[in-house]
């Protein structure tokens, strides 16, 4: 590949290698979403939400979606109620739907206090909001990056700093985020990436390449389809959704990974992440009819122990001032 300098007398304006442009949507519940989205000059399109918490809306790889978006699409921040599983009126799913601060997993009432299904931050506008072009050894790069600041009088005062790296055409994104506890006193705190594949990328035959030590269903449901937890089938109705949590086996260099890949259209992606950072890991298999999608999903708690505020809860604790920098890559592939 050639170097910018050697690109550089082609090119009237930087857009023609690494595209960047803004968006305001004006219609119905989206109304007021800002979109900020990248060409990585590639095979890689993205679209990120900094009005939810700088979370990737919709991955285009060769043209070809590789996410899931649920019916009622993107709806502005606004609209998000935290009791019960109200969350999943505002879940768009997409390609990254952040979990946590406060809580990850199902709701739950701790000292009075409602804690919604994978808590609050994925409905927490970015601060801050900025996108500077880079140059690495001699490569045209973008960077985006937000705050969200999650805290209330008389609780948490935390912040989630998110960097969203591109390079042009390399068909990857490589997300860094910075937890930092702004408060005087320890504070514990989840972190859920919650990643999520759909048609055309996810369809029958689609291949779950995962390396797991060990296999636990959730459910009973669960556990009557555990030896199939890889296998993906055509859309069903009903279809109640299975949950399995999966031990991954890290490589020499303390790394995680796995693949979803489908041979047929020669699309994929192939994810890496910290064994000692995000130790914890759920499959989200809702293969339903409309409802047909596949969450791979690292964290840094286990969502289904103890809640943050409850006795013996063993989510990660951030001293006064403390922080903690979590880091997720996400490779587009054609082959294996």
């Amino acid at each position: 590949m050639k170097t910018y300098k050697e690109i550089q007398p082609y090119i009237g304006n930087e857009n023609q290698l690494i595209g960047y442009q803004e968006a305001l949507l004006s219609d119905g519940m989206s109304e007021g979403v800002r979109v900020m989205r990248i060409d990585n000059g590639g095979n890689l399109s993205a679209s990120v939400l900094p009005g939810r918490c700088m979370d990737l809306f919709q991955v285009r790889y060769k043209g070809k979606n590789m996410n899931y978006l649920a019916p009622q699409g993107v709806r502005n921040a606004e609209f998000y109620e935290a009791g019960d599983a109200h969350f999943l009126r505002n879940f768009f799913v997409g390609q990254l739907t952040t979990g946590g601060l406060q809580n990850i997993g199902v709701p739950k009432e701790v000292y009075g206090e409602m804690k919604g299904l994978h808590g609050r931050i994925d409905n927490i506008p970015a601060e801050n909001v900025s996108y500077e072009r880079t140059m690495t050894k001699g490569v045209p790069g973008l960077v985006l990056k937000g705050t969200m600041k999650e805290g209330r009088i008389f609780g948490e005062n935390l912040s989630l700093e998110r960097r969203l790296a591109f390079s042009y055409e390399d068909d990857s994104i490589t997300i860094t985020d910075k937890v930092t506890n702004h408060g005087f006193g320890r504070r514990q705190f989840g972190l859920l990436y919650h990643l999520n594949y759909g048609y055309p990328l996810l369809q029958d035959g689609t291949k779950i390449l995962l390396d797991s030590e060990e296999v636990t269903p959730r459910t009973q449901n669960a556990a009557e389809t555990v030896k199939a937890w890889n296998v993906i089938e055509a859309p069903g109705y009903p279809y109640p959704e299975r949950c399995y949590f999966h031990k991954i086996r890290p490589d020499r260099k303390g790394k995680c990974s796995y693949t979803v890949f489908n041979e047929k259209l020669s699309i994929g992606v192939r994810v890496e992440f910290d064994a000692k950072e995000l130790p914890y890991f759920c499959e989200w298999k809702m293969l339903g009819k409309g409802e047909y999608v596949l969450g791979m999903e690292p964290m840094n708690m286990f969502m289904d122990g103890p809640a943050i505020g409850e006795k013996g809860c063993m989510a990660p604790v951030l001293a006064a001032g403390g922080s903690r920098t979590y880091s997720v890559k996400l490779a587009y592939i054609d082959r294996l």
